[in-house]
């Protein structure tokens, strides 16, 4: 499963009709050597941050979206639930 994000809208309205310039898609790959999953946790200060796992490794921060740029995520959550 992909890790998608909702990022605020903070463009000029003539701009709204672009939608995909507010997502962005971490893709897993799930062939091959280079199998890599992307998961998310959202840290106390309410940053989101999006790790990569490489098939047979831990994971890695790959980036960090600041608490007021981003609204909605989905896919698969790095922890525990609670």
């Amino acid at each position: 499963m992909a890790v998608f994000i909702k990022l605020v809208e903070n463009r000029a309205p003539k701009e709204y009709a672009d939608g995909p310039a507010t997502d962005i898609v971490f893709a897993d790959i799930t062939e091959g050597e280079s199998a890599v999953v992307y998961q998310y946790d959202v840290l106390p200060s309410g940053a989101l941050r999006i790790l990569r796992v490489p098939q047979g490794a831990g994971p890695v921060v790959n980036s960090v979206v600041a608490p007021g740029l981003w609204v909605r995520v989905e896919g698969h959550w790095h922890g525990t639930s609670l």
